[in-house]
C-alpha cells in the first residue's frame, strides 16, 4: 500500500498558456479561424483584412519549445532531507509528512504555460515490484487514474530510479486532458516520486522545465520513515 495522499476564433494563446484571470482559454488556435482576408468596405475593411492577415500568420505559441527555467534558491521539504529546484514561479507546501503539494492551483510558469499539478511524496519501498508497477500504482493513488488510461513516453529507467512522461485524455465528465512528467527515485528504502502536469498545448513550453525540476530532486540520508495508509478513493484528476 502506498503512503499517499490524494492527491473563439483568432485565439493567440492555447489551452494551457493562458495565465488566470485573463480571458481566451479554450476554442481554437491562433490562426485558426475563418475571418479576414475578405473586402468589409472601405478604408475600414481594409484594415480589417490585414489586421486578421497578421495575426492568421503568427506561430502557433503551442508549437514555441522554451528553456528551463527554474529556481534560483533550492526547496527543501520533509525536514529539509528532500530538496530541489521548483519550477519557476511554483512553490510546495507541506501536507503532512511524507506528502507535499503544489502551492497555488494554475501557477504560470516558463513562457506562461500553466502549471495544473504538481505533487512529491513518498512511502515504503517494495523490492517485489518492478519499477514500472510501482509507477503504474502510484500514478493511480495520486491521481486516481487507472493505469490503462495512461500513456508514457520518454522513459529512462536505471536500477530504481524512473522518469517519463504521461498523458492523459479528457474524460467523461469534461476535465481538460493532461500531460505530465513523473519521476521515481529509491533511496534506503524508500520510493519518492515527483510529478508535474499541464495542459498538452503548453507541454512544449514546460517540459524542459518539468524535466530540469527533476534532475535536481535529492534525497538526504536522514529521511523520516513514511507510514503506508490505504489512500482515501479519489476521482480521477482530482485533488489539484
Amino acid at each position: 500500500m502506498l503512503g499517499l495522499a490524494v492527491a473563439g476564433c483568432g485565439k493567440k494563446t492555447p489551452d494551457g498558456t493562458t495565465p488566470p484571470g485573463e480571458t481566451g482559454a479554450g476554442g481554437a488556435s491562433a490562426g485558426s479561424g475563418d475571418s479576414g482576408g475578405g473586402e468589409a468596405g472601405g478604408e475600414s475593411g481594409g484594415e480589417a483584412g490585414g489586421d486578421t492577415g497578421a495575426a492568421a500568420g503568427e506561430p502557433d505559441a503551442s508549437q514555441k519549445v522554451c528553456d528551463a527555467e527554474v529556481g534560483d534558491t533550492p526547496k527543501a521539504v520533509f525536514a529539509d532531507n528532500v530538496i530541489l529546484r521548483l519550477p519557476k514561479g511554483m512553490d510546495l507546501v507541506e501536507e503532512n509528512p511524507f506528502f507535499a503539494r503544489i502551492a497555488t492551483k494554475e501557477t504560470v510558469s516558463t513562457c506562461d504555460g500553466v502549471i495544473s499539478f504538481g505533487a512529491l511524496g513518498y512511502f515504503q519501498a517494495d523490492a517485489a515490484k518492478t519499477v514500472k508497477q510501482v509507477r503504474d500504482e502510484t500514478i493511480q493513488a495520486a491521481r486516481g487514474v487507472p493505469p490503462s488510461e495512461v500513456t508514457w513516453a520518454d522513459e529512462t529507467e536505471k536500477g530504481r530510479d524512473y522518469s517519463g512522461s504521461y498523458s492523459i485524455p479528457e474524460d467523461s465528465k469534461g476535465n481538460p486532458p493532461i500531460k505530465g512528467w513523473f519521476v521515481l527515485k529509491e533511496k534506503a528504502g524508500f520510493t519518492f516520486w515527483y510529478a508535474l502536469e499541464t495542459h498538452p498545448n503548453a507541454w512544449n513550453a514546460l517540459a524542459k522545465t518539468f524535466q530540469e525540476s527533476g534532475n535536481r530532486l535529492r534525497i538526504g540520508p536522514n529521511i523520516a520513515p513514511a507510514p503506508a495508509p490505504t489512500p482515501p478513493p479519489a476521482g480521477k484528476k482530482k485533488g489539484k
